[in-house]
């Protein structure tokens, strides 16, 4: 063999090689790209990003599965480190949160009432994506969530309390119910239920001290919060005669409460500390909202003991408008409250077929828990 034709057989081999390597390349790309977005394998969150601590995580899976079993909606939080991550082409958080929350096929398919609670951290951008059986008003009310309520924590980078609380303002005002924050309430954040829960363990909560007064005292949510629940338990002193005042058990304090603090008591919406002083016979009521519950304030008794409840009167299809019928009612004065919401008209658009069958082979495992709801795009986006 000559040397030209020596040269031309290594020329080849190098060819084949690297030619075989990119096919590979290609191959291994080609593979990836057939699930574009990120796949759905927890119904309820999806912390890709890796932001959410596990307690909140667990309170956030179980508020949105109550928020399901009792109102049947369907509700979901996704983070994700940075959109460019997934090579989907969409030009903006809103086209990619639609596609996916559609690709998901989150919500029930009839009533189109599904919510995806999408966040990517790298990106400061967030989006709460409606399904398309929430007229336009929505719109406007998940913006004033999201400027007032969530992104305040993202600028603290407390994703994780953002999200969280975000969750807990979204599932209230789709209940209809008025949101109150964690201050507002006076609630237990999760991560703390081990300090203000065991009695015994006072000496431990005083050791914190400190740590949560500095907390306090940097102006932090949190560090209010723990410091709030530190002092829940810490001695009193009557401010009457000076002498040590006593916190009555939960048997003894019904005596100095009337029926609808008894009642906010058993059904767990609100827990009243009842402090007493032995020597001047001075007492002090303290209430503790529990943030964790599906009950409202009544605007007739102003107590803690509004449940929301709704159903479909009839579904909306492509040729007519559907009902939605709200129902509140008090479990103490038994008030009641019926209001009616238009279901808008269910659309088909021109590649629904198309998409539908793709979504279907693509992404079947993925969106299996979910209903098969549709978005058009409602919703509300922000950035921090």
């Amino acid at each position: 063999m000559c040397i030209a034709e020596q040269k031309l057989s290594w020329v080849l081999g190098l060819f084949v090689i690297f030619g075989g390597l990119g096919w590979g390349l290609w191959s291994v790309t080609a593979v990836s790209a057939q699930t574009i977005y990120p796949p759905a394998n927890d119904q309820y969150v999806n912390d890709y990003a890796d932001v959410i601590s596990s307690v909140d995580e667990a309170q956030i899976r179980n508020l949105l599965a109550e928020f399901e079993a009792t109102d049947g909606v369907q509700m979901t939080v996704l983070t994700v480190r940075s959109l460019s991550d997934y090579s989907t082409g969409d030009t903006s958080i809103e086209q990619f949160a639609t596609n996916l929350f559609n690709e998901w096929g989150v919500g029930d398919a009839d009533r189109n009432d599904g919510v995806l609670f999408l966040v990517a951290v790298e990106d400061h951008e967030l989006r709460i994506e409606l399904g398309s059986g929430y007229g336009s008003e929505y719109n406007g009310r998940m913006q004033r969530l999201i400027d007032q309520i969530i992104v305040p924590y993202f600028r603290q980078e407390d994703y994780s309390l953002g999200i969280f609380e975000g969750s807990r303002a979204i599932v209230a005002d789709l209940r209809g119910e008025v949101y109150e924050s964690l201050a507002e309430t006076n609630g237990t954040p999760s991560r703390t239920v081990g300090l203000v829960e065991d009695e015994t363990a006072v000496p431990i909560r005083e050791n914190w001290g400190l740590i949560l007064l500095g907390l306090g005292a940097v102006g932090t949510p949190l560090g209010g919060l723990l410091f709030s629940r530190y002092r829940r338990y810490q001695p009193r002193t009557c401010p009457n005669c000076q002498s040590s005042m006593v916190r009555l058990d939960e048997r003894a304090d019904d005596a100095y409460l009337d029926k609808g603090q008894i009642k906010e008591e058993v059904i767990s919406s609100v827990d009243y500390d009842v402090w007493l002083c032995q020597s001047c016979d001075h007492r002090e009521i303290i209430p503790y909202a529990n943030w964790f519950t599906r009950y409202g304030r009544c605007p007739q008794c102003h107590y803690r003991t509004l449940s929301h409840s709704s159903s479909i009167v009839y579904h909306a299809t492509y040729s007519s408008t559907g009902l939605r019928r709200n129902r509140d009612t008090c479990t103490h004065c038994n008030h009641e409250r019926i209001t009616d919401v238009t279901i808008p008209m269910k659309v088909q658009s021109d590649d629904d077929s198309s998409s539908s069958s793709w979504s279907s082979s693509s992404s079947s495992s993925s969106s299996s828990s979910f209903g098969g709801g549709s978005s058009s795009g409602g919703g509300a986006s922000g950035k921090w």
